[in-house]
């Protein structure tokens, strides 16, 4: 519980129909709020349900250089970006122009560097992309291998 030098206590508030100085109740008793090294917030009920923001680097030629999203749409994220690339109009010169395989490759990269995934995950994202790289029907492969892997990855809970 945490005061100030007015006795305010920050964990708990007033029932919201009560008139000051009634019950307080605990705003949310299992919130898990901590710091990582970095000084961040860290909440630990939401990483452990995939609702953790994460900040990735973008596609070279993004008008952005960061991608922000919530670690449980990393997969669903991914095939959204592939997708695109394969649908992408060939005479479209701003934004992205790489390969489906090569933003595959990236994606790996970025897990791998965020700590997104496990390593036995990580292996088959890395064996994934060396397939679909050598695949001379990227788009069916996409469809039917690479695509529902994607949709199944689930958020690791990460470390504080």
């Amino acid at each position: 519980m945490i005061e100030d030098n007015k006795g305010i206590v920050y964990d708990k508030s007033p029932i919201p129909s009560a008139k000051p100085g009634g019950i307080a109740t605990e705003r949310n008793p299992d919130r898990g709020i901590g710091a990582d090294d970095s000084g961040k917030l860290t909440y630990e009920s939401a990483a452990s349900s995939g609702h953790t923001e994460v900040v990735l680097p973008a596609l070279p030629g993004s008008p952005n250089g960061e991608e922000r999203l919530l670690a449980r749409d990393f997969g669903a994220h991914v095939a959204g970006k592939i997708e695109s690339s394969i649908t992408r109009n060939p005479y479209l010169k701003s934004g992205p122009q790489q390969s489906p395989a090569q933003v595959f490759a990236h994606y790996t990269a970025v897990a791998r560097g965020a700590s997104l995934m496990d390593e036995g995950a990580l292996k088959r994202m890395e064996q994934l992309g060396v397939e679909f790289r050598q695949e001379p029907e990227q788009e069916e492969f996409f469809a039917q291998v690479i695509r529902p892997y994607l949709l199944s990855l689930s958020p690791q809970r990460r470390q504080p």
